[in-house]
């Protein structure tokens, strides 16, 4: 059989089967089954939360013949089953990264023009819509401000701020948000069961964090996880973070002691270990940022106070003007040698507090100073004593 990847195989066919977006999810319900579907949706957010799969199966309620209740279709009428097959004719799904010109968007408009051929819309989707040229905008505008009463359009993007205003302002814009860890690691421990495989709390947490809220990059490395797999059928932690180049946070948390201490020969020995072990570079350099960012919320909010907060927040200006130079480089192991030895050397630089309280401490002692200058001089002000 042709095999299909996890992301495909488990992609929610109704809105109740979307994940982690159950605000966006009961908003949908109420416009479908009230019948107050606007004409135009944009749906905004980042990448694999689920953006695309929404639009198609708002496309699939909209035109499903004979649904259970207007927000779930019936997967049976033959709307439902051409849709399944890629071959609607009344739903067309653009990609507007490969299709940006002003002509791509004339035959849209052209299209508008024709009744639906199954049900009662035309309905047309149109994903990373941000890509489309300026010229392309324009030429959308008033059919989206007045469409037919028959068309709706579905808009995805993971970059709203390239959107102009006008076209916003003809959208209802629904804002996804990434899926919280809790929700994803549950969801990834029943996909693995589904697989067959044993995955545990731990390396479901080490998925989630990696893929950042993303659904579909942490089904992505799941699938990788269940590849090295062996008999026992159980995915190991240690597996997930070799196979990754990650390392356990506990080295991270050794290695961010060491520098914020000073320590540059035992900061630079575990990242020699870190590397020799399979550790990628740029990995274990979004793992310090993460971690310096948790030591600096911890120690802003008064949980955490072994560090200073004024170093902490030095150490993450160093690694924020590092993070382009690492992603560039061709050697990306000589930025982070280089980085955590710039960030270990700065514990030698005076802190502000000291600075501060050396410079309190100048101006008390030349004023003490200047007061026995004065006693001697009775009567007498600086002016005439010099």
């Amino acid at each position: 059989m042709h095999y299909i990847v996890l992301s495909r195989k488990y992609r929610p066919q109704s809105l109740d089967d979307v994940v982690g977006q159950d605000i966006i999810v009961n908003s949908l319900k109420n416009c479908l089954d009230n019948n107050k579907v606007p004409h135009a949706f944009l749906l905004n957010g980042i990448r694999g939360i689920g953006k695309t799969t929404i639009a198609r199966i708002i496309a699939k309620c909209l035109a499903c013949k004979e649904p259970i209740k207007p927000s779930v279709p019936c997967c049976k009428c033959q709307s439902c089953i051409a849709f399944d097959n890629n071959n609607h004719l009344d739903i067309m799904e653009i990609d507007a990264a490969s299709r940006t010109g002003v002509d791509d968007i004339r035959d849209i408009i052209d299209a508008c023009q024709y009744s639906p051929v199954f049900g009662k819309y035309k309905i047309f989707i149109i994903d990373e819509v941000h890509m489309l040229s300026k010229s392309a905008f324009n030429a959308l505008l008033k059919t989206l401000e007045e469409p037919p009463s028959h068309v709706k359009f579905i808009f995805a993007t993971t970059e709203i701020n390239k959107i102009p205003e006008t076209i916003l302002s003809r959208c209802i814009s629904l804002q996804l948000k990434p899926i919280s860890k809790e929700v994803l690691c549950n969801y990834l421990m029943d996909i693995a069961n589904k697989e067959g495989c044993k995955l545990n709390i731990e390396s479901a947490n080490i998925i989630s964090e990696e893929s950042e809220g993303s659904v579909r990059d942490a089904l992505s490395i799941l699938e990788q996880a269940i590849m090295l797999v062996d008999n026992s059928n159980e995915i190991s932690q240690d597996n997930i973070l070799h196979m990754m180049g990650n390392t356990k946070s506990q080295f991270i948390e050794e290695l961010l002691e060491h520098v914020i201490y000073g320590k540059v020969n035992d900061a630079i020995s575990i990242l020699d270990n870190m590397t020799q072990q399979g550790g990628d570079s740029f990995n274990i350099f979004k793992q310090i940022q993460k971690t310096l960012y948790k030591y600096i919320i911890d120690t802003s909010r008064g949980y955490n106070t072994k560090y200073k907060l004024s170093h902490l927040l030095y150490l993450w200006q160093i690694l924020l003007k590092q993070t382009e130079n690492i992603k560039n480089s061709v050697f990306p192991e000589y930025i982070l040698n280089a980085t955590i030895v710039m960030m270990a050397y700065t514990s030698s630089i005076p802190k502000l507090e000291e600075i501060l309280s050396n410079n309190e401490q100048q101006q008390k002692s030349s004023q003490e100073f200047l007061n026995e200058v004065l006693k001697q001089f009775p009567g007498s002000n600086m002016t005439e004593v010099y």
